[in-house]
């Protein structure tokens, strides 16, 4: 009962435009842990708090992963039991405890230290260069077997986040070429192919943060790259004979790539190049603090002004102001 109508609710929402896929996805599968957890089908456990909130603890220690349980905890008392003083009641209790939960993730946070994992996950330059070299060679000039395409997704898929650091969304974008009468639904993502232009454009219209920073066009215009899309678009048209391409597909090319397979996809890449996992989250990590210095050179500046760092991009930083020293 619970699992079916919580899905419902979810898909409502989803539906409604009030969360994303991926919201809906991972509120689904923390539920589906949670009942699995406590070992029922119910969820009766929600009536013990402080027994609740032990076991969870027990069972996780990432802060933010305990927060996302607890989070759909206090959804499920506001789904099932509204107005009712005796949940209100555990409300309080759980909505407590989350945030002594969000105050040590900030604190965390504020720190800017990595734990352990991302540092073992963290790729060196020259690792880096191997992984890059040795995917750029298993290319063929010729693409014949389905070995061979494997070998060119795999190059894309890894420079693709080389020089886009996204998420994983762009996995489940379509492919086409680009034309006059294109037409775009706004609910998907594109890799669009010009030829006259020699570069692919990304459409990213389906994604995590979508409401907040709207639609995102983004060019990639690296001269060996464009070589591959269009080697990787003519044997999907050609020899595929695929009408409506995705970018990427598994290994039976013929079922698209979901964010979960891309996933594997790059850490089986580290595991067999370099023998270490490697994942896309540790490589948006990399990236970002790749400009620590900057970071902390601004953050100074802006704690010298009694105000954050967003407010100091984001406000007072206006473009080609004189300087005065």
């Amino acid at each position: 009962m619970y699992k079916s109508t919580f899905k419902q609710y979810l898909d409502k929402q989803e539906e409604n435009k009030k969360i994303t896929k991926n919201t809906a996805k991972n509120y689904y599968s923390n539920f589906n842990a949670l009942q699995t957890l406590f070992k029922t089908d119910n969820i009766k456990f929600i009536k013990k708090p402080l027994e609740t909130i032990k076991e969870i603890e027990k069972t996780y220690t990432n802060n933010q992963t305990i927060q996302a349980k607890i989070n759909i905890i206090l959804l499920l008392i506001t789904l099932y039991y509204p107005n009712l003083k005796e949940y209100e009641e555990y409300y309080k209790i759980y909505e407590d405890y989350i945030n002594k939960i969000r105050g040590s993730i900030i604190e965390e946070y504020n720190k800017h230290e990595p734990n352990e994992k991302q540092i073992v996950k963290c790729v060196s330059k020259e690792e880096n260069e191997k992984i890059i070299t040795t995917l750029h060679n298993n290319v063929k000039h010729s693409i014949k077997t389905k070995e061979n395409l494997i070998a060119l997704r795999d190059y894309l898929v890894y420079m693709i986040l080389e020089i886009l650091p996204l998420r994983g969304d762009f996995c489940k974008a379509l492919f086409v070429l680009d034309t006059p009468n294109n037409v775009y639904n706004i609910n998907t993502n594109y890799f669009i192919l010009n030829k006259t232009n020699k570069i692919v454009k990304y459409l990213q219209q389906d994604y995590k943060t979508v409401k907040k920073y709207g639609v995102k066009t983004h060019t990639i215009n690296n001269e060996l790259m464009y070589k591959y899309f269009v080697k990787l678009y003519n044997y999907y048209n050609n020899k595929l004979k695929i009408k409506d391409k995705h970018i990427f597909y598994q290994t039976d090319m013929i079922t698209a790539l979901n964010e979960n397979d891309l996933s594997k996809l790059y850490k089986s890449i580290g595991e067999k190049i370099i023998q270490k996992s490697i994942s896309i989250q540790i490589n948006r990590i990399q990236n970002c603090s790749s400009d620590g210095d900057l970071i902390e050179y601004l953050y100074d500046k802006a704690q010298a002004q009694n105000h954050s760092l967003g407010t100091h991009t984001q406000i007072y930083y206006k473009k080609n102001l004189i300087k005065k020293t």
